[in-house]
């Protein structure tokens, strides 16, 4: 009647432990990745911008910046726009450059090239805001 029971395994408590502990552990964790996922996706949208800049910059050294100068703009999930109907942005292929990233409502990355090629950007998240010539993080 004395039967060795071996028993290789865990236990249903030792298995609950775990889940919990795992559980916890996500939905501390999850809101910081989240977070971090946004603000990477926001720096690549600048990192974008930056690019489309440089290529207006470029395409206008053979050609003369229109006297108004160039407005690059965007929306939310949309593309990168050029006020002078895309002539740089498609000389590069640039156009079909998208925004990923959630910028405050009306407040999306933009920028302003002058007649003297200086540069002006414009756009505010919850992480980076623009302070004339560059995007500055906010604290």
């Amino acid at each position: 009647m004395n039967k060795k029971m071996d028993n290789k395994g865990f236990s249903l408590v030792e298995l609950i432990v775990v889940i919990a502990i795992m559980a916890v552990l996500i939905g501390v964790l999850a809101p910081q990745f989240i977070k971090y996922v946004e603000k990477s996706r926001q720096s690549t949208d600048i990192t974008n911008l930056d690019s489309c800049v440089s290529a207006v910059k470029v395409y206008y050294t053979d050609h003369d910046i229109p006297d108004a100068g160039i407005t690059i703009t965007s929306s939310g999930g949309g593309n990168f726009t050029a006020s002078d109907g895309n002539k740089a942005l498609i000389n590069v292929s640039a156009q079909n450059t998208k925004v990923k990233g959630k910028w405050n409502t009306g407040h999306f990355p933009g920028a302003t090239i002058t007649k003297s090629g200086d540069v002006n950007y414009s756009g505010t998240s919850d992480y980076y805001t623009a302070s004339g010539d560059k995007f500055v993080p906010v604290n």
